[in-house]
């Protein structure tokens, strides 16, 4: 598997591929939106979840579990040096009422429009070979701890910030992504570590 396939995979792409099939059905299952993403790199496959978790669908009871779940099971088979993604079968079935999807994604539009102006290849090497391991151990890491702090108010919002960022970074191969990612992430962890 490449870690990128070219294709153009920013964060309003990814919305406008959702709201494709969002109109034509009830509920969504996770299988649903792995189909319409494809499973070609896991950027835009650890981008979705943590999106979804990020924007106002991720206040849907269950759904942020269901995300990091996800995200955690990429990120290990990320650091494993898989060439092809994988869920279990109970995950892939989980599914989202698609109108309060389609919904949360469309409010969600001028937050990627924005964040999508400010992405673009640059220091890729930050993206790729241990770097690229480094990234993923992040997100693992990160990705385990979010279920607990989704149990305070607002809690889940900067960890699934974190996730989106170090998704776009080898999605885009944006190495200045990655560092920011990266100084976001430690600085959200000084700031927990202060809380308890």
């Amino acid at each position: 598997m490449s870690h990128g396939d070219g294709a153009r995979h920013d964060l309003e792409d990814v919305i406008d591929c959702i709201l494709t099939i969002t109109p034509d059905r009830g509920r969504l299952s996770v299988a649903d939106l792995m189909a319409v993403i494809g499973e070609r790199s896991f950027g835009p496959l650890i981008l979705v979840p943590s999106m979804l978790a990020l924007s106002p669908v991720g206040a849907l009871p269950g759904l942020p579990a269901v995300t990091s779940a996800i995200v955690v099971i990429f990120a290990v088979q990320m650091l494993l040096g898989q060439t092809h993604v994988w869920l279990p079968g109970w995950l892939k079935r989980r599914t989202i009422d698609g109108p309060k999807l389609e919904k949360g994604l469309t409010a969600f539009r001028p937050v990627a429009r924005f964040l999508d102006h400010l992405l673009r290849p640059r220091l890729s090497f930050l993206t790729r070979g241990p770097f690229f391991y480094a990234i993923a151990l992040m997100i693992l890491a990160v990705a385990l701890i979010t279920p607990v702090l989704e149990l305070v108010p607002l809690g889940g919002i900067p960890p699934n910030a974190a996730l989106v960022a170090f998704a776009l970074a080898i999605t885009a191969k944006d190495g200045l992504w990655a560092l920011l990612a990266f100084a976001f992430t430690g600085a959200t962890g000084a700031w927990l570590s202060g809380l308890v």
